[in-house]
């Protein structure tokens, strides 16, 4: 965790540098005031090009800058979401420049120079650069769980040890993630982009549990054991999630469950793996496995994968089927 924090610094200082070199170069304040006063004082035809060379430099920032920092874009780092940050700035600005300036502009270019239309384009950018870094970071995720090849037979060592260390990978990524995210993001896309990633997550690990057909009793509670390891080593990142005052107008009634449907779905699962059968009978027969996500076959499979088949077994089983919701 230190040599992250450490990266991370590093990536912030390479990103001051670099927004620094673009601001000389592109929009330095000295120059912005002066820029404004010549258009506004100079004659049609060179108010005209100074128009067109202020659009051709909002322009080549869109163009250039993602193909200069595609490296940075290909990785979990500050660098690209720094640039999601600076794309939303700029459609912001976009929008405010003819306003702010179009009083004093000559009147033969007052209602010809507009900016409103690359507004949309650096708020697509942003959306795109963003929508990047989440499917990163579950493509990332993904193959640190797909190294728990299923968690089978997690009774045995070796493949305990294997899964523990998928979990310890997914939780690692997570953190690193919290980390580069939370400060720099605003609350609700922060919020709205990690609540994604954690449903990836805990549905796909839900999902290869639901799907083992032979689950022996010490399997159990060695597969309750990893949730319960990785929700533990979760929760400052769960913290983070939770509404502050601040934001309680964005998340007014949204529970973290709510926002993240598989969360009540592995914390019951975690349940399930040393619950009697008819009290996982009776949790169907209450709604209450329903609410948390389960589906009849996923409930019967893991009850079949669990006990060993007899007369109670397919007791609870027939209750199930009869059970009408």
């Amino acid at each position: 965790m230190e040599k992250l924090l450490k990266d991370v610094k590093f990536e912030i200082q390479v990103v001051v540098k670099m927004k620094k070199d673009i601001r000389v170069g592109f929009i330095g304040e000295n120059s912005y005031q002066a820029q404004r006063e010549d258009v506004c004082l100079s004659s049609t035809r060179v108010a005209w090009e100074f128009y067109h060379t202020a659009r051709d430099a909002v322009l080549l920032y869109e163009v250039v800058v993602p193909v200069k920092l595609e490296r940075q874009l290909n990785g979990i780092n500050q660098v690209a979401v720094l640039l999601h940050n600076d794309c939303l700035y700029l459609s912001q600005e976009i929008l405010g420049f003819a306003f702010e300036y179009r009083t004093d502009f000559p009147s033969s270019i007052k209602e010809h120079a507009v900016f409103v239309d690359l507004a949309p384009r650096f708020q697509l950018l942003a959306e795109e650069i963003l929508q990047r870094q989440v499917h990163l970071v579950i493509y990332n995720l993904k193959e640190a769980i797909d190294g728990a090849d299923g968690f089978q037979n997690t009774h045995q060592m070796k493949q305990f040890e294997s899964a523990k260390f998928s979990i310890d990978q997914v939780v690692f990524i997570l953190e690193k993630v919290h980390i580069i995210w939370e400060p720099l993001l605003l609350p609700s896309t922060y919020r709205k982009s990690m609540c994604t990633v954690l449903e990836s997550v805990f549905s796909r690990i839900a999902r290869d549990i639901l799907l083992l057909d032979d689950i022996a009793a010490e399997e159990t509670l060695q597969l309750q054991r990893l949730i319960q390891l990785m929700l533990e080593n979760l929760l400052s990142l769960f913290e983070s999630l939770a509404p502050g005052e601040q934001n309680l107008h964005e998340f007014p009634a949204q529970s973290l469950e709510d926002s993240i449907p598989s969360l009540r779905k592995i914390q019951k699962l975690s349940e399930l793996l040393d619950m009697p059968l008819k009290s996982i009978t009776a949790s169907w027969e209450n709604k209450e496995l329903l609410s948390c996500g389960f589906t009849i076959t996923e409930v019967g499979d893991f009850i079949k994968a669990i006990f060993t088949d007899s007369p109670l077994r397919k007791d609870c089983l027939m209750r199930i089927q009869n059970a009408s919701f």
